[in-house]
């Protein structure tokens, strides 16, 4: 049974991308009093050859101690995403938008770089970009001009206006704390 596991991979010291998006964000879109920090990461969406959802994680950590495909251990922190659906490892005062490029977010070199490796059990690899902002207020599902706060951080409108997502040629997602997601350009 091919089984879903979702790798979240970000680095150990400062990104300075992040660090300059939060700074646009701040002082270009004037939005320091709505946004309190930023970080990037890279998510890994990963098929998985495995009986359970543990055996599917053992083998994701396997793959990685063998290689340096989806993260250097050196430089990366990971984490295991949860898989459940309404569920999310964002905290409370989170929102994540996940960009994804639309030419492809196959990763077919990785799937050959593993299975080189040993680990013929990972059949599928996509990445994406999932920013996650934190917000100086956390959200209320009850008030969606959370959203459209979102929408104006991460799709690029014009010069001044959006920042994390190319609407020519990128699709993008929101995800909340309580883990609904609503696209934000497809």
């Amino acid at each position: 049974m091919i089984r879903n596991v979702t790798l979240a991979v970000r680095l150990k010291i400062t990104d300075n991308e992040a660090f300059s998006a939060l700074e646009a964000l701040h002082t270009k879109m004037g939005l320091g009093d709505r946004v309190a920090g930023l970080v990037r990461e890279t998510l890994w969406d990963l098929g998985v050859e495995a009986a359970t959802a543990a055996e599917a994680e053992q083998v994701v950590e396997e793959a990685i101690a063998r290689t340096n495909v989806f993260l250097n251990p050196n430089k990366h922190y990971h984490a295991f995403v949860p898989a459940a659906e309404g569920s999310s490892d964002l905290d409370d005062d989170e929102v994540a938008v996940i960009v994804t490029d639309r030419d492809g977010a196959d990763s077919p070199r990785a799937l050959a770089a593993v299975a080189r490796a040993g680990v013929p059990e990972i059949v599928r690899a996509r990445v994406a970009t999932r920013w996650r902002i934190r917000l100086t207020e956390t959200p209320d599902p009850a008030h969606p001009e959370v959203l459209e706060l979102i929408r104006r951080i991460g799709v690029t409108t014009d010069r001044d206006a959006g920042l994390l997502a190319n609407p020519h040629s990128q699709s993008a997602a929101c995800v909340l704390p309580w883990g609904e997601q609503k696209p934000l350009v497809g």
